[in-house]
């Protein structure tokens, strides 16, 4: 099993060099859930250890890799304004989905080559975004701290993300990125304090409350 997701690990450098700095490639362990691999992260701005997007996870919960051996050309979206074409491909083995290859095109530069050609002659340039809830096969990459905020706030908050959050929201949040071992890449401690709105003492003496509780749920159990 682990042969398999090496292979594709060496493939990473060699794709990012052969396709050139517009074309990031990332591979996805499944398993893990983090990213084992990558390339020319500087567009998405991820690294190795982010973890993987929502719409992995929607891949995944909703069992689509069965059908297929990989999903083209759906629309990705990196920071304020980096519209990207993606495309992934299934790694699987036995029934199981082991990983995904991704490659994602930085269409920006292109974007901007061809409102320039409008321009030039004198037609009004049309304005490219990507859709932002009704399109299904949409993407949107952020480095691996801000990604697993924020896909944890949408799953505790839905759309309704509160303006200040209590003690017993900070615990749960807490607790939800301590599961996604965000707290291992370093200086996630300071943006999360800023993001909750408190300070990065209570962040500690949260995360030490969380740990003691988890210590002691055996115990509990068996009285």
């Amino acid at each position: 099993m682990n042969d398999i997701m090496e292979y594709y690990k060496n493939l990473i450098p060699f794709l990012g060099a052969a396709l050139g700095r517009h074309y990031e490639a990332a591979l996805l362990d499944c398993r893990t859930k983090k990213i084992a691999a990558i390339s020319n992260s500087h567009i998405s701005g991820r690294s190795v250890g982010a973890p993987m997007t929502d719409f992995a996870e929607k891949i995944i919960s909703s069992g689509e890799w069965k059908n297929k051996d990989y999903v083209a050309n759906y629309s990705g979206y990196a920071g304020e304004s980096r519209l990207l074409r993606s495309s992934t491909y299934f790694i699987k083995s036995k029934g199981e989905l082991l990983g995904m290859l991704c490659i994602n095109m930085d269409t920006s530069d292109f974007q901007l080559i061809s409102n320039t050609a409008l321009m030039l002659g004198g037609l009004e340039p049309g304005i490219t975004r990507v859709a932002e809830h009704d399109d299904a096969n949409t993407e949107t990459f952020q480095d691996s701290v801000s990604n697993a905020i924020n896909q944890t706030l949408h799953s505790l908050y839905a759309e309704t993300i509160p303006e200040h959050f209590s003690r017993s929201d900070r615990i749960a949040i807490l607790s939800r990125l301590q599961d996604k071992k965000i707290f291992m890449v370093k200086g996630s401690v300071p943006r999360i304090a800023r993001l909750l709105g408190c300070s990065i003492p209570t962040i500690y003496r949260e995360l030490s409350a969380l740990k003691t509780a988890e210590s002691s749920e055996p115990a509990a159990r068996q009285d």
